[in-house]
């Protein structure tokens, strides 16, 4: 988690004593809801008016489709150990301790307790700890589920995402590289071991201001979607892009463009300009988990065909090579949580031939976009697109929306006709959740009154106040041996049985995650979340 990265023990010592000094909420049947969960989301001031927005079929099967089963596996792509040394001074976890708990969404004891949780747990977790490789010949270095992807978080003034790492790449320039060449080369090693590399957090305090190319992913989900870090500034980019002596080609523009919406919304609009400028990388999450918060917010989702080994549980059977191999094939989507919506497209040209979400197609062309969405009732299905290459003022064309549905039950299908343009296009989707579900108590008015405005910049004053009230006054952080599932609340963070160390980890509520995920328009908040974000279509 890194939040807390720069005042770790400070940052802890706030969080205790907020808490302590706040009020437990109440799950009173007297409390009153602060949002109708029933109002037209369109009443919202940043959403579009919904009037005669089609509707999207109800489907049959289970809700939760995206599972190992059907090819699809959910997990984390960037996760810290005590490897990383600033995970280690905020009270992190070895890396044993730590791989049971990105895989405590499957903990007994809490699925005793979540029975309705039961059947999303992670599949895999990738161990990116800081410019380290060490983790990697650890013994502890395995898991009974996880599929353990090896990896490293790469660089100083720039991160990436190293995963498939054979032996550490180094982020100093060597004898005469300049700072932005040792990151091409680093790109051009990762590629040498057979890894793939993905920028991490590309548009927060250490924006990727870097002028390189071939790149595999962009982590376009860093933590919740709207609850941490603020949107870079331009004034930001300015500095650094000084400071290092190079400038890429997209971040000022989405630094401009996208700040009304946040961090993780400038991140996808940075992506969106790399597809019209025709590098077709896909989309991925991570939770950058140090302490405290789980693995898998958010989640990503890889597709992998199903193998004839597959042992049935868990899939074990890709191993880390399966999940590189989807995501280097751009079947990917993001998921605010383990429990977040789910989308899957597909593309049908005119010969009936079906494309996976992810491929190539040709400019010019019809196609019939299929569309498969879950755990969004009440949400919008949302198909963005643009053209390639600039816009004759030299700009990159803005994602413009294309299609539009309202989704009203738990799993729901369509399918709408795209004409691509002769110049080429891409496509993606956005899904929309419900921000409130079910009535929250009066006592969450100050909690939701903090995750309704943008964070700032580097200042993270209102994450911590707003982690502060969700942990409640008995949150005992720093005493993992006080942890007793008796003591849960449905509108506090539950301490977790699986972390055993001090400092402690926490389950974040699902109407609590829908909060830190709003989504934002124009600097406001609407009624939604954002709930997953698909890769995209690439037509050329």
């Amino acid at each position: 988690m890194r939040a807390f990265r720069r005042f770790p023990f400070v940052a802890l010592a706030a969080c205790g004593c907020l808490a302590a000094c706040g009020t437990k909420p109440s799950t009173s049947s007297d409390d009153v809801a602060i949002v109708d969960a029933t109002a037209d989301a369109s009443a919202d001031s940043g959403s579009t008016d919904t009037t005669g927005l089609p509707l999207l079929a109800t489907a049959t099967g289970d809700a939760n489709f995206a599972i190992a089963a059907n090819g699809w596996y959910r997990g984390d792509l960037h996760f810290h150990t005590n490897y990383s040394g600033d995970a280690k001074q905020q009270g992190g976890d070895d890396l044993g301790p730590a791989l049971n708990i990105a895989d405590a969404w499957r903990d007994p004891i809490y699925l005793a307790a979540h029975p309705d949780a039961a059947g999303n747990g992670l599949d895999f977790v990738a161990v990116t700890d800081h410019r380290t490789d060490a983790a990697m010949s650890d013994p502890a270095f395995k898991h009974d589920h996880l599929i353990v992807i090896p990896g490293e978080e790469f660089g100083g003034t720039g991160h990436a995402g190293i995963w498939g790492l054979k032996k550490h790449i180094t982020e100093n320039p060597i004898g005469t590289e300049s700072a932005n060449t040792r990151i091409q080369n680093a790109i051009d090693e990762a590629h040498g071991q057979g890894a793939l590399f993905s920028p991490n957090h590309p548009t927060q305090y250490n924006s990727w201001v870097w002028d390189v190319k071939g790149f595999d992913g962009l982590e376009i989900w860093n933590g919740p979607w709207s609850a941490f870090y603020g949107p870079v500034a331009e004034a930001d980019v300015d500095s650094r892009a000084k400071s290092i002596g190079a400038e890429g080609p997209f971040i000022r523009q989405a630094a401009v463009r996208a700040g009304g919406g946040g961090s993780n919304a400038q991140a996808m609009t940075l992506w969106e300009y790399h597809l019209s400028d025709r590098q077709h990388l896909a989309p991925v999450g991570g939770g950058d988990r140090h302490m405290l918060l789980p693995a898998g917010l958010p989640s990503t989702y890889v597709h992998q065909a199903r193998k004839p080994e597959f042992d049935g549980v868990h899939g074990q059977a890709v191993g880390p090579a399966g999940i590189l191999g989807g995501i280097a094939a751009r079947e990917t989507f993001v998921s605010r949580s383990p429990f977040g919506a789910q989308v899957e497209l597909a593309a049908e040209g005119t010969d009936g031939v079906l494309q996976a979400m992810g491929a190539d197609l040709h400019a010019g062309q019809t196609y019939t976009i299929h569309i498969r969405v879950s755990r969004a009732a009440g949400g919008r299905l949302r198909l963005y697109s643009a053209p390639l290459g600039k816009t004759a003022d030299g700009k990159w064309p803005d994602a413009t929306l294309a299609y539009e549905a309202r989704i009203e039950d738990a799993h729901v299908t369509g399918s709408w006709q795209w004409q691509v343009p002769t110049g080429g296009a891409w496509l993606h989707a956005v899904v929309l959740e419900p921000l409130i579900v079910q009535p929250l108590p009066q006592t969450m008015n100050d909690v939701v009154a903090l995750l309704s405005k943008l964070p700032e910049g580097k200042d993270l004053s209102s994450m911590i106040q707003a982690f502060a009230a969700l942990v409640g006054p008995d949150a005992n952080i720093g005493d993992a041996t006080s942890c007793d599932p008796k003591t849960w609340d449905p509108w506090l963070g539950d301490c977790m049985p699986a972390d055993k160390d001090t400092w402690t980890t926490y389950y974040i509520p699902d109407p609590v995650v829908r909060l830190m995920s709003t989504w934002f328009e124009n600097g406001q908040p609407t009624q939604f979340c954002c709930g997953a974000v698909s890769s995209a279509f690439l037509a050329q």
